[in-house]
């Protein structure tokens, strides 16, 4: 297994929205992933095939998507974005172990029950049993980082790294 990190491409899109759904006490999304990410202007594509948002999305180009779809990758869905781009996450989730690796979930909110930040993601522990599929993605069960840009790790598995290792797919970074 592999953690899936990119360059960020300098895009938000949750940054001072008032149509978001917000916690009244604490401001956290509350339906982040829900949220309309096709309203965003995106007047440059980003350079690189996959990035992320300041905010935690994944941005592909039409490109990567080819590659997925080509390579019989699963566990992508691909969301149309403006600027001819997409927004890509994982329809498998994995339950990370966060006793094991020592996550810290910081001041929650007894309103909405998020907490500000959650830190400690890397190295990923996974529950025993729980695996990512040899042929596609999965991200973890839990959000890590802090605010708006709170989202979870991407993971691939081994077999479909080499399809993301040639030239012209982009900046990716691949932790093992």
């Amino acid at each position: 297994m592999y953690r899936l990190s990119a360059q960020d491409n300098g895009l938000y899109f949750f940054y001072d929205r008032p149509d978001v759904k917000r916690c009244q006490v604490c401001r956290a999304l509350l339906s982040k992933w829900e949220e309309d990410l096709a309203c965003i202007p995106i007047v440059k594509p980003p350079k690189y095939d996959a990035s992320y948002s300041y905010d935690g999305v994944l941005v592909v180009n039409e490109r990567f998507r080819e590659v997925v779809e080509a390579k019989g990758i699963t566990g992508l869905e691909f969301r149309p974005l403006q600027g001819h781009v997409f927004a890509a996450r994982s329809s498998m989730s994995v339950q990370f172990d966060a006793v094991r690796r020592g996550t810290r979930f910081i001041k929650r909110c007894d309103t909405c029950g998020q907490y500000e930040s959650v830190v400690g993601a890397t190295p990923i522990y996974l529950l025993s049993g729980e695996a990512i599929p040899e042929r596609g993605f999965a991200k973890t069960d839990l959000e890590f980082g802090s605010s708006d840009e709170k989202s979870p790790m991407s993971c691939v598995g081994m077999k479909r790294l080499a399809n993301f290792r040639r030239p012209g797919c982009g900046a990716l970074i691949y932790s093992p």
